[in-house]
């Protein structure tokens, strides 16, 4: 078909060599007309911008069969068509054809736009049977994927190639009656003579996107490598009627600058398009574009675009991003049989205008696409090879001539199964997603719905796109969907996309996932400016236009992403939703919150997280601080520069602890947080929080850009492809402004702690929104707002306990009272009880209660490693007079403590922080109405030290036992005075020192026994211990710092060889029963023991096998009986034994003597 021709038929392109460039496939020349919107009077043929819904889509009943078409122009669908699709004798008043064209759609909520598919008018030719059958068949008018936008003030067109897809689908059915073309009436009178008509047609080639971000993408380059000169030819139907113009825009990279020439068959047209230089720094684009327009005299139809490269310096290179030619020439019908028309000179004037087609005959019809969905048939008189006929003038219209033997031959895609989302209930959430990974979403919805009472719809993308922009994968045909509900109310509360995004919409780069699209922002040459952002689906009013320039848009859905690219990361991320709402979760680790900070920048990260710390204070009193600032921790050099070991080791430790956010202020990016590299892919293999897994807010550049395929960044590890790691990431997804991060991070903070009006508590989705809200309405930065994103399930709520924990008396004193005073070595019984959300006590509750009593917050300072950082202090509620567990009996309980002597003096607040659980629910709270200081007289003397007693991986451990690399210590420690593990002193902690070299601090580890504040354990998890012999020291001291020491000694063996010693039996000799025993180094494994035991002449009298899997190096669980294989009791005497051990990673054998009695 002539409206479309590929770059290799009929399109040249010389390169000024020899050698000639193959253009790919997605480089036209498009002449045709596409769907006109009328840029100057905002005509286009669409229902208002003022929504109105079917109640069903006309996909809900009836087959379907989808078609495609790449080109504008005129359609066949015959019978040998049909045929193909299985459809016979078909009445063709049956034969119907639906879809709006397959043009993007415009982004601001007030374009008008098609609801569902509308139908297209067919030209039907059935030779009079009504049946569609031997050559018979119909005709249609496609105004193809891309468009044509006129400017009616001016008289101009722009090309507007489509940017998501080269195809336009439109779908067939056989039910009910079809829409046909209709003929003109009788010709106006008055009509001017139209000689000529507007001839438009451009070149763009889409190859490069200079920073893979946003929607321009550029074309062939230009250089003095790969030449500075190519040629483009177009094709005219007939020679020039006055100038040929012709508009350019082209980009370029130059240190002093550069310009760009076109020339028409050899004539100047645009001469020196100057392009600014770029530097290379981060706030200037890595390119700069121009655009220009030109004209020059052709005396013939076939037109040779020239543009060449003026670089300024050797190495500055060019591309060229489109190639506009436009003029007005006589309509002349070529040889292929089609021609598009229309003529710019009496439009809108009320003038009819009076054409005349030639190189026309009989066979050659004329109509009128204006109304691209309805095309009219033109009265028209045949005059020697003249087709004349008579159009309005009332606006522009757009005609096209051809000939039916002429007509293209759509794609046949496939059937469409039945779908009615616009048959659709109100739902409170949304999911859209693939097929693929529609199994997981389903799994989620169930959840929700059980869980939390939401309504949930769950849509495949594939379903958006076919009722919302005619089968095309367009971006706002998902914003539109969501809109449906939003305006049909009552409004849904939350948006999943639960798929990943590309920057790359058409399939051009490599293992691409492009499953759920994100928006991408016009500006794609300055990586300040350009963004990806989810927003864009969520801006709902009418009103709405993300492409606004006033005041940014407010969101009305809390939207959120599961950014998987395949099934498996779709599982992971779902079971780790499921398994965050269960009550394997429950913990203390709920009631943390850890405040992560760079160093350098003259304290500017230190100083924005103490910020954050401060909304802390005042809105999430529940809550406990923890802070983890670089400047703190002792700098290293490493081979790579300077690091911090301390900081990635508190990080470790935190996040296997527990903490229900983290929050990172500072420098990032896809790889890494900070220059010295506190947290990467490889800190990811040292967590172990499956079940303790916390909100990651980053307020850093490009964490977690999840619309380049070609990265998966630190953020999608953490996300979805560890067990470990994050529920969900509040995060960049390009580079960003510290001064705008805080402000959102601030008001994401103050969102995410404060109940809503309801008394609930904000899901992510909701504190994302209210957050992005409120730093719309107060900051101008809306670009860095929109950079910031929800990965995770935004229907999910935080991890905040239902109950709450509330004291009652200290001593006996009424807590709401006067503050009283905590003081060193005083004993102290608080008393409390558990409410509802509504103040009422729970009376069945029972449960555990997990109290941890801080003293007052200490002063600490930072150290100043770099010139870009200073000294300076800041306060930390860290040290703990007493840990314990305590039984909550009908809603209520009490506990004892003895406060250690190291006790900070001064006035300030000590706070009790409890957490309780039982097998269904958990609940949290605090009292800090009490001040920390001084000593009181303690009631009997003291001065023996705690007793303590420590093993490896489990109790059943012997001083002297084989161990794997990473064992875990288990310290049971007891006295009458209690524990101290406040801190406050560094002589006195509870430390373990391995080897002499490696000092450890357990103070965080201990947890007091049930309802006992005399005796507790450590469980601490030692990592990656070398081969060889080793020793642990631990050292405790009571509340009174009475100290106690205990040492055990231990061997690593050889990581992945099976290392079996102290084979053995107990008791031997032996009478009834002798239990065999050994050590090993594959603790959590599975074992298969084989036990042969022999006499001493060596018959075979009896075997045993069993499979264990042993936690501990020590095993001592295989009995026998002196038995033999018959049952029979052996006779006394001396036997010989063999065990045998079976691993996956080999096979060991020792043996021994017994007696047996």
């Amino acid at each position: 078909m002539l409206p479309i021709v590929p770059a290799d038929k009929g399109l040249s392109i010389s390169t000024g060599r020899k050698t000639a460039i193959k253009v790919m496939k997605l480089s036209y020349i498009f002449i045709g007309v596409f769907l006109l919107s009328f840029l100057g009077r905002g005509e286009i043929y669409a229902q208002s911008s003022l929504r109105q819904y079917k109640k069903n889509s006309v996909l809900a009943a009836g087959s379907w069969y989808k078609i495609g078409i790449s080109a504008p122009g005129i359609y066949k669908i015959d019978a040998a068509f049909l045929q193909s699709m299985e459809i016979t004798g078909l009445p063709s008043a049956r034969l119907r054809l639906f879809g709006s064209g397959g043009q993007m759609l415009g982004e601001p909520n007030a374009a008008p736009r098609y609801d569902d598919l509308p139908e297209v008018a067919l030209q039907v030719e059935d030779g009079g049977d009504g049946v569609l059958d031997g050559s018979d068949y119909a005709l249609f008018y496609a105004p193809g994927p891309h468009r044509w936008l006129y400017n009616s003030s001016t008289k101009t067109f722009t090309h507007q190639q489509h940017l998501y897809a080269d195809t336009a689908w439109y779908y067939i059915t056989t039910t009910g009656t079809g829409l046909r073309v209709t003929t003109a009436g009788d010709e106006p009178a008055g009509a001017v003579p139209e000689y000529t008509f507007d001839y438009h047609a451009f070149y763009e080639r889409d190859s490069l996107n200079f920073l893979n971000s946003g929607k321009q993408w550029w074309g062939q380059e230009f250089s003095k490598v790969v030449g500075l000169t190519r040629s483009y030819r177009f094709n005219l139907p007939s020679a020039a009627a006055g100038k040929v113009w012709v508009s350019m825009r082209a980009a370029a990279r130059s240190s002093t600058g550069s310009n760009f020439n076109a020339t028409v068959n050899k004539v100047p047209a645009i001469t020196n398009m100057y392009l600014l230089p770029v530097t290379g720094n981060i706030f200037e684009g890595v390119a700069t574009a121009v655009t220009a327009t030109g004209g020059a005299d052709a005396g013939e139809p076939d037109l040779e675009i020239g543009v060449e490269f003026l670089p300024g310096n050797i190495n500055d290179k060019g591309w060229l991003d489109y190639l506009e030619v436009q003029t007005r020439c006589a309509p002349v019908l070529p040889a292929a049989g089609v021609l598009d028309f229309r003529s710019t000179r009496y439009a809108g004037s009320g003038h009819p205008g009076r054409f005349a087609v030639h190189n026309a005959n009989a066979q050659t019809y004329i109509w009128d696409v204006t109304d691209p969905l309805n095309p009219v048939e033109m009265k028209t008189t045949l005059q020697g090879d003249s087709l004349l006929f008579t159009g309005k003038n009332d606006r522009l219209h757009e005609y096209i001539a051809f000939r039916a033997a002429a007509a293209g031959r759509p794609d046949f895609a496939g059937t469409v199964p039945n779908q009615d989302l616009h048959g659709s209930g109100p739902a409170d959430m949304l999911i859209v997603t693939t097929r693929t990974l529609l199994p997981q979403a389903e799994r989620l919805a169930a959840m929700h719905r059980a869980a939390d009472q939401l309504s949930v719809q769950v849509t495949t993308i594939d379903q958006v796109y076919q009722e919302f922009a005619s089968g095309t994968p367009d971006p706002t045909a998902l914003r539109d969907y969501v809109k449906m509900f939003y305006d049909r109310g009552p409004a849904p509360r939350y948006l999943l996309l639960f798929g990943a995004a590309s920057y790359d919409y058409r399939q051009r780069v490599k293992n691409n996932t492009n499953d759920i699209p994100s928006w991408q922002s016009e500006a794609s040459l300055d990586a300040i400016r350009s963004y990806v952002s989810d927003d864009y689906f969520g801006i709902l009013k009418d009103e709405g236009d993300i492409t606004g320039t006033a005041k940014p848009d407010l969101l009305d859905i809390g939207i959120g992403r599961i950014p998987a690219r395949n099934e498996a990361e779709a599982r992971l991320a779902v079971d780790k939703i499921l398994r965050y709402r269960q009550p394997a979760a429950f913990g203390a680790w709920r009631n943390q919150v850890t405040l992560l900070a760079d160093d350098e920048d003259d304290n500017l990260h230190f100083e924005d997280a103490e910020k954050m710390g401060a909304i802390l204070s005042a809105d999430a009193k529940l809550l406990n601080t923890d802070k983890i600032y670089a400047d703190a921790y002792p700098q290293e050099t490493g081979s790579s520069g300077a690091i911090y070991p301390e900081v990635n080791k508190a990080i470790a430790r935190k996040i296997n602890k527990g903490t229900l956010v983290l929050n990172y202020t500072g420098h990032g990016s896809n790889s890494r947080l900070a220059a010295e590299n506190i947290m990467d892919a490889g800190s990811i293999s040292d967590w172990h929080n499956e079940n303790k897994l916390p909100l990651f807010i980053t307020a850093t550049c490009d964490f977690a850009p999840y619309d380049d395929p070609g990265i998966t960044s630190l953020g999608h590890k953490v996300l979805l492809q560890h067990t470990s790691g994050a529920i969900a990431l509040m995060t960049t997804t390009r580079a960003v402004f510290s001064a705008s991060n805080q402000l959102m991070n601030a008001n994401y903070m103050k969102v995410a702690f404060t109940p809503l009006a309801d008394g609930r508590m904000p899901a992510l989705g909701t504190a994302a929104m209210l957050a992005k809200n409120l730093t719309y309405s107060s900051s101008g930065d809306a670009v860095n707002n929109r950079k910031f994103q929800l990965l995770g399930d935004p229907a999910l709520t935080l991890a905040f306990p239902t109950y709450r924990v509330i004291t009652d008396s200290i001593n006996g004193r009424a807590a709401t009272g006067q503050p009283d005073t905590v003081k060193g070595l005083g004993m102290y019984t608080v008393k409390g009880h558990i409410e509802d959300a509504q103040g009422n006590r729970v009376t069945a509750y029972n449960g555990v209660l997990y109290t941890t009593v801080y003293d007052q917050p200490a002063l600490l300072k930072t150290r100043g490693n770099d010139v870009g950082s200073q000294v300076a202090g800041y306060k930390l509620q860290r040290n703990v007079l007493f840990q314990g567990t305590q039984t909550v009996n009908s809603g209520r309980f009490s506990f004892t403590f003895v406060a250690p002597v190291d006790i900070r003096e001064g006035d300030g607040r000590g706070k009790i922080s409890y957490y309780t659980s039982n097998e269904q629910l958990d609940g949290n709270g605090y009292f800090d109405n009490f001040t920390t200081g001084g000593q009181a007289s303690p009631p009997v003397a003291d001065v023996n030290g705690p007793s303590v007693n420590a093993w490896l991986d489990s109790r059943s451990f012997r001083s002297g036992d084989i161990t794997g690399p990473d064992p875990l210590l288990i310290v049971d420690l007891a006295d009458s005075s209690g524990i101290n593990i406040s801190g406050n002193n560094g002589l006195y902690q509870l430390t373990a020192i391995l080897d002499s070299t490696e000092y450890i601090v357990l103070n965080d580890y201990f947890g007091a026994s049930l309802d006992s504040y005399k005796k507790g354990n450590v469980l601490f998890p030692l990592k990656g211990l070398s081969t060889g012999e080793h020793r642990i020291t631990i050292k405790a001291w009571d509340s009174r710092n009475n100290g106690a020491t205990t040492t055990i000694y231990f061997k690593v063996a050889e990581q992945g060889i099976l290392t079996i010693d102290e084979v053995r039996n107990f008791p031997n000799p032996f009478h009834d029963v002798t239990r065999f025993s050994f050590l090993h180094n594959r603790q959590g494994e599975e074992l298969e023991l084989t036990l042969q035991v022999f006499t001493l002449g060596g018959r075979l009298v009896k075997t045993m096998r069993s499979t264990i899997i042993s936690t501990a190096g020590r095993f001592e669980g295989m009995p026998w009986d002196g038995r033999n294989d018959s049952g029979a009791k052996l006779s006394s005497g001396l036997y010989v034994y063999r065990l045998i051990i079976r691993t996956s990673t080999g096979t060991k054998m020792k043996g021994g003597k017994l007696v047996l009695l």
